[in-house]
């Protein structure tokens, strides 16, 4: 009796458990049989912004779903990415947020993610490195000769960036750490008025997303002394890295990618994967992004994990031993 009674028992059990388990894969089989959501943490107009644009169009196209850009500016990416963290795990919104989603966690005391448990990464979207610009006629013409100006008169040359505990505050203050030299921030609200001030002198040297450089340094309005990244920019060949000029390893590099929730089911993140993907690898978008200065991303979910993995932890020792804050 009791072991007819195990035996019914084990037999409902498996019944049941094949009952919950056909929902799930009916819903990632049929995925999307809805609008998703992107949302961008960034004022519209913006190379996130576009670059969403321009992926949501394509994945719209080939899902045969609407894919909405919602734009959601504020709080360093936490008003986006807090939608994401809070919603089911189903793959129908997803965060776009820059660096900032590795940069902000050792900047901000209170942050209010664990990123590697909240999200998921699924691509990077596109990389847009940085460049050291300074005016056309600024008297150094390389790192070496800004690096002996700045030893000259400590204190006395000041850099610009788009806000304080930007990537371009970040690199900026890492590669003057590395030459061991004394310059003074001023952080900016947005680009374009560093800019400014850079051509009129009030500061000396800035490091400049290639989505805001690449046209002003091809008509000279700016002038180009290193990139950030490990490896030269495609658009600008000639360029050499900062590691190229006397400072192995310095490596910045600005990322924009894709998040779901955590716990986001592997069939449903394969096909978002393959679906940007296919879009990133289209010759259209390629264009688009070249002529902003963006590099299109498009690696394995595996490898996006990787990268933030390893730029939260790059980024902590590099805030702590900077002593960087957002005040």
């Amino acid at each position: 009796m009791t072991t007819q009674h195990s035996l019914s028992r084990r037999r409902f059990n498996a019944v049941i458990g094949a009952s919950l388990a056909l929902p799930l894969a009916a819903r990632a089989q049929a995925f999307p049989s809805r609008p998703i959501r992107i949302l961008v943490p960034f004022a519209a107009g913006g190379p996130t912004d576009l670059m969403a644009r321009a992926v949501g169009k394509s994945m719209s196209a080939s899902m045969g779903q609407p894919v909405i850009i919602e734009n959601k500016p504020g709080g360093g990416g936490v008003i986006a990415m807090g939608e994401v963290a809070r919603g089911p795990a189903d793959g129908y919104t997803l965060a776009f947020p820059s660096i900032l989603a590795v940069t902000n966690p050792a900047l901000m005391p209170n942050y209010p993610f664990d990123t590697l448990r909240d999200f998921a990464p699924l691509t990077v979207v596109g990389f847009i490195p940085h460049a050291l610009v300074v005016k056309p006629d600024f008297p150094a013409k390389d790192l070496q000769a800004l690096v002996a100006m700045a030893k000259a008169s400590p204190g006395n040359i000041n850099y610009g960036s788009s806000g304080n505990g930007t990537s371009a505050h970040l690199a900026a203050a890492l590669f003057a750490q590395r030459a061991d030299i004394k310059v003074t921030h001023v952080p900016y609200r947005g680009a374009a008025p560093a800019v400014q001030d850079l051509l009129g002198g009030q500061i000396q040297f800035m490091f400049l997303d290639m989505s805001s450089a690449l046209a002003q340094i091809k008509t000279g309005k700016l002038r180009a002394l290193a990139v950030a990244p490990a490896t030269r920019f495609a658009g600008l060949p000639d360029l050499p890295t900062v590691a190229e000029q006397g400072y192995p390893g310095f490596s910045v590099h600005g990322w924009y990618g894709l998040f779901a929730r955590s716990g986001t089911p592997a069939p449903i993140m394969q096909t978002l994967h393959s679906e940007v993907k296919k879009a990133l690898d289209s010759a259209e978008i390629r264009d688009v992004f070249q002529n902003y200065g963006i590099e299109a991303g498009g690696m394995s979910s595996e490898q996006y994990t990787e990268i933030v993995r390893k730029d939260l932890a790059m980024w902590k020792r590099t805030v702590e031993q900077l002593q960087i804050t957002l005040q």
